[in-house]
């Protein structure tokens, strides 16, 4: 990114920031919405993480594209990115597939405790937003109850 960039970037920021009275913009949330195997090798996993994001303002936002990690029950688990463009309607949601990898040893971990109830997540990461420097950040903790009782039964 040039100078350029970053100073169309900071100044929109500061412009958002001066305008708060007036607009008042909430960070996209973001949700786990599927989590899929695309192909397990000896080494190395690949999964397909489907993410519900969700757009509570009353603007439509553009989304160039967004990197995250994927925690489980404490542990790094998987990571990816995405380039894929979407724009958020306003008051609106859309699903953003991210192709995430992860290795034997996450695998590992997780099936050591994989008996348990219910597994815990984080997802964070970065939704790249044109003009924001650095994207918006998110980060979401949820569990899921049915997968841990379904794989013990």
């Amino acid at each position: 990114m040039n100078w350029l960039q970053r100073l169309v970037g900071v100044l929109v920021l500061s412009l958002l920031d001066a305008c708060s009275g007036i607009v008042n913009f909430e960070k996209p949330q973001v949700n786990l919405a599927d989590l899929e195997v695309l192909d397990l090798g000896l080494l190395e996993q690949k999964f397909v993480v489907s993410l519900r994001v969700t757009n509570p303002n009353d603007m439509a936002l553009p989304i160039d594209g967004l990197k995250m990690k994927l925690d489980v029950n404490g542990q790094p688990f998987a990571t990816g990115v995405s380039n894929q463009k979407v724009t958020l309607p306003r008051l609106g949601e859309a699903i953003v597939k991210v192709n995430v990898t992860t290795n034997l040893g996450s695998i590992w971990k997780q099936l050591k405790v994989i008996q348990s109830k219910s597994l815990a997540y984080t997802i964070s990461g970065q939704l790249f937003v044109p003009l924001v420097p650095g994207g918006i950040s998110f980060n979401r903790q949820g569990e899921l109850s049915s997968l841990g009782a379904a794989v013990a039964k």
